[in-house]
C-alpha cells in the first residue's frame, strides 16, 4: 500500500543527505547563503504579476520564509500591512538592507512559533519555504491558522535546471515532486484549493566551455555535455549563454474553516 502523502514527504525530507531538516544546519547553512543568494536565483516577474493581481484588495500578507525578500518586497507595493516571516536572522538582515517601506515588517522566528508572534493576515505565502519541515501536516496548519481568508503554496516540483535534470535521471535518483505531494497532501485534509501554473525563465552567461561544465557538474565528456544541453546553449563569445523555462505551481489554498469543522487538527 502507497504511504500517506505525510508520510512520504516526512521520508523525501528526512532522505537529504545536506540534513537541513535539523534547525542547526539549516541556519548555519543560511548564515553562509545569505550574502549572495539573491544574485543566484531566478527573477519570478511573472509569479509576482500573478500574485499581485490576486492580492488585490488585501489589507495584509505574512511570507513565511521571507528570506531576503525577494518576493514580498515586489508585493509589498499594493498590500497596506506586511509581515516577513524568517528564522534565519542573516536573511532577514538582508531584506533589511534593502530599506523596505514601512509597511514591511520582519519577525524572526520558527514556523511553529509564529502564532504565539504574529497575527493572522488576510493571506499567506510560502514559496519553497516547506522543503525542510518533516511535519508537513503541522505545518500547514500553521501557515492556514495565520491566514483569515487564503494561502498560496509555491513549488517548482523540484524539476530545476535541465542540467540537474539530467544529472539527476544519470544518477538514477529522480526526486518526487514536491508540488505534487502538497496537492496530495490538500486533498488528505479535504481542503479547498486551486492550482495555477506560471512559466518563467532562467538565463546564465559563462565565460567560456570550462565555467559550463563547472556549473553542470555532469559525468559526461564534454562533447557530450554539449550535445545534451544543446537546446538550451547559445554561442556568445567564447561563452555561453544557457536560458531555459521552469514552471511554477501555485496552490492557491482557502483558509476558511467552515463553524462545523471547529478548530483545525
Amino acid at each position: 500500500m502507497t504511504a500517506d502523502p505525510f508520510t512520504r514527504w516526512r521520508d523525501l525530507v528526512l532522505s537529504a543527505r545536506s540534513r537541513r531538516y535539523e534547525a542547526g544546519r539549516d541556519l548555519a547553512f543560511w548564515q553562509t547563503k545569505a550574502a549572495d543568494y539573491d544574485d543566484s536565483q531566478p527573477a519570478l516577474p511573472n509569479t509576482v504579476r500573478w500574485l499581485s493581481q490576486q492580492l488585490r484588495g488585501a489589507q495584509s500578507l505574512l511570507e513565511v520564509g521571507a528570506g531576503t525578500g525577494r518576493l514580498l518586497l515586489p508585493l509589498a507595493e499594493g498590500v497596506p500591512h506586511v509581515t516577513a516571516l524568517d528564522y534565519s536572522p542573516e536573511m532577514l538582515a538582508r531584506l533589511q538592507a534593502k530599506a523596505p517601506p514601512p509597511n514591511v515588517k520582519t519577525v524572526c522566528c520558527p514556523l511553529q512559533d509564529a502564532p504565539a508572534h504574529v497575527p493572522p493576515h488576510d493571506a499567506a505565502l510560502s514559496a519553497w519555504s516547506l522543503a525542510y519541515q518533516p511535519d508537513l501536516r503541522s505545518a500547514l496548519n500553521t501557515i492556514r491558522q495565520l491566514s483569515r481568508e487564503r494561502f498560496y503554496l509555491l513549488e517548482d516540483d523540484g524539476i530545476g535546471s535541465p542540467h540537474v535534470q539530467l544529472r539527476r535521471s544519470l544518477a538514477g535518483n529522480p526526486k518526487p515532486g514536491r508540488a505534487t505531494l502538497l496537492r496530495e497532501a490538500l486533498r488528505a485534509l479535504s481542503w479547498e484549493y486551486g492550482v495555477q501554473h506560471i512559466t518563467e525563465q532562467r538565463e546564465l552567461i559563462l565565460p567560456n566551455t570550462p565555467a559550463l561544465l563547472a556549473l553542470t557538474r555532469l559525468p559526461l565528456l564534454e562533447n557530450e555535455v554539449l550535445d545534451a544541453l544543446e537546446p538550451y546553449l547559445t554561442r556568445q563569445g567564447a561563452g555561453w549563454r544557457y536560458r531555459w523555462t521552469f514552471e511554477v505551481t501555485v496552490l492557491t489554498v482557502s483558509a476558511l474553516i467552515r463553524a462545523d469543522l471547529g478548530a483545525v487538527q
